[in-house]
């Protein structure tokens, strides 16, 4: 949509914090590469008011409540583009029996590899996935998350059986360092 200016508005839902996995983004907006395109780039975070209820400490331990994703954003015609993780978008398209979602298309890969992981502290002790039987997970609600890392445990010998826990999103790295929960899904880029 062009704007008053004759800039065509473009809005980037980014899946996280500004991060390094941003980078390129922030560069060309402040190279003025956007704007020098006919673009008016505005780029959504994690921190704005528009992800309230998915990033935020009083409401990110409900997992039923409807979460405001980089995916959803786009559905809903409040952004343009999102940025999410090859297992955000897989979710996004294949809903649960009953939930009728437009498809998205993905148009683009912005990393080489994936760049997160399962992580737990060192001072744990513990150091393959089959450890984690019996273990607390701090999960960020996505709708595969817990049966990737239930498979993940298996193909290392384990039998699968943990808690899944959604503290919030943003403090769920405290849950960690608290005790309070075992490993975690991280990104390890930044």
């Amino acid at each position: 949509m062009t704007n008053k200016e004759g800039f065509n508005n473009v809005v980037v839902a980014l899946d996280w914090s500004p991060n390094t996995n941003h980078t390129g983004f922030y560069v060309a907006k402040f190279k003025g590469w956007y704007t020098d395109a006919g673009l008016k780039v505005k780029l959504l975070g994690a921190h704005e008011t528009d992800y309230r209820g998915s990033y935020t400490e009083a409401n990110g331990t409900n997992p039923d409540a409807g979460y405001p994703t980089p995916c959803g954003k786009v559905a809903a015609k409040n952004a343009t583009f999102a940025m999410n993780s090859p297992e955000g978008v897989v979710g996004w398209n294949t809903p649960p029996p009953g939930v009728e979602r437009p498809a998205l298309k993905t148009v683009a890969a912005v990393l080489q590899a994936q760049t997160s992981a399962i992580v737990t502290l060192k001072s744990s002790g513990l150091e393959r996935p089959a450890a984690l039987d019996g273990k607390i997970y701090a999960s960020y609600a996505a709708r595969f998350e817990g049966r990737i890392v239930q498979q993940m445990i298996r193909n290392d010998g384990g039998k699968g059986d943990f808690q899944e826990q959604v503290p919030p999103m943003l403090g769920i790295w405290n849950t960690i360092l608290s005790g309070a929960a075992d490993a975690t899904w991280v990104f390890t880029g930044w």
